[in-house]
């Protein structure tokens, strides 16, 4: 959902040629995939010698082209990126949007605000940061969180609040639906 919302706010914008998505070599393997089925083009950014990102190949591979740089945070090495206000600054300045992949949040709530890094949109895995099981086997769920820029690319629907309480309503620029309301549980 997440990528699929990058790449309509870069065509809402009449920005076609970002379909880059540059994913660390240390990324867990659905990152890719997921890029893959968007319909985005997988670069692989290099790892430096302590398991993190290689701040100068990025700068390297950052350009017109990028949509979108994924990484996750802890990454899946358990390292938290010490250089990540330089890299959202790099993709930024490219262009692109940053995506979080959110696996594990529990190393950062409470403590880190995601917006505070520079990160447009991110993934928070429930079965994880929040122990809700998988369910049946199939594929974890949970929200994406984005920016207000992003807002209105959100899968639909959306609960929006009223004088009343909440209704269920559709973002201008809503992707469509993308599972049940209620997810996988």
């Amino acid at each position: 959902a997440g990528i699929l919302m990058i790449r309509a706010h870069h065509l809402a914008r009449g920005d076609v040629d970002r379909r880059v998505m540059l994913i660390p070599d240390s990324a867990h393997g659905t990152n890719p995939a997921s890029a893959a089925m968007a319909g985005l083009e997988i670069v692989t950014v290099r790892s430096d010698d302590r398991g993190n990102v290689d701040v100068e190949n990025l700068r390297e591979l950052a350009d017109s082209r990028t949509a979108v740089f994924m990484l996750t945070i802890p990454s899946t090495l358990g390292l938290f990126e010490p250089n990540i206000l330089e890299i959202t600054k790099i993709i930024h300045d490219a262009g692109g949007l940053v995506y979080a992949d959110g696996a594990n949040l529990n190393a950062l709530l409470g403590l880190v605000k995601l917006g505070d890094l520079g990160v447009d949109i991110c993934h928070s895995n429930l079965h994880k940061t929040f122990s809700t099981p998988h369910g049946g086997g199939g594929p974890g769920s949970g929200p994406v969180l984005v920016t207000a820029e992003l807002a209105g690319f959100l899968p639909k629907p959306v609960a929006e609040k009223t004088g009343n309480g909440y209704v269920l309503a559709t973002p201008a620029n809503s992707i469509g639906a993308i599972n049940g309301f209620h997810g996988s549980f």
